[in-house]
């Protein structure tokens, strides 16, 4: 397993997992999103094999990171890889104060956040297009 950051000879691989994980999505990336965020933003490639099986994106805000999206292909759900990616870039990423928006019904992700030490901020109605959203924060 290796992770680093993306490049941009990366968006064929990265665009895979997100129309696997995301083609129904409003907030899906498109090709041209990410070449935008790997050049602007930080984002994350975990390897297994020589193949990206997974990405986290976090996007610079002045004062903080705020996490836009953390994808793992379905075949490799449930091996750690979410917690590996969230350790790897919380150690690298210079800011103290870390935001992110979670579905209220992925609980998984809920308590991997509040593992990391994520606490719930706020309920943001219907941030997902008929789901509600859970506003969490880390500051350390």
């Amino acid at each position: 397993m290796k992770i680093e950051k993306a490049n941009i000879n990366d968006v064929k691989e990265l665009l895979f997992i997100e129309k696997e994980l995301f083609s129904n999505d409003s907030f899906a990336l498109s090709r041209a999103s990410f070449g935008y965020h790997i050049k602007n933003n930080t984002l994350y490639k975990l390897e297994i094999d020589n193949k990206i099986v997974a990405y986290l994106l976090w996007l610079k805000r002045k004062n903080y990171y705020r996490l836009y999206s953390l994808a793992i292909l379905k075949k490799f759900q449930g091996r750690g890889l979410a917690k590996s990616l969230l350790e790897f870039s919380l150690s690298n990423l210079e800011k103290d104060c870390f935001e992110l928006e979670v579905r209220v019904s992925n609980i998984v992700a809920i308590k991997l956040y509040e593992k990391f030490g994520f606490k719930k901020v706020k309920i943001l109605e219907k941030y997902y297009d008929e789901e509600d959203g859970l506003k969490m924060r880390l500051k350390r």
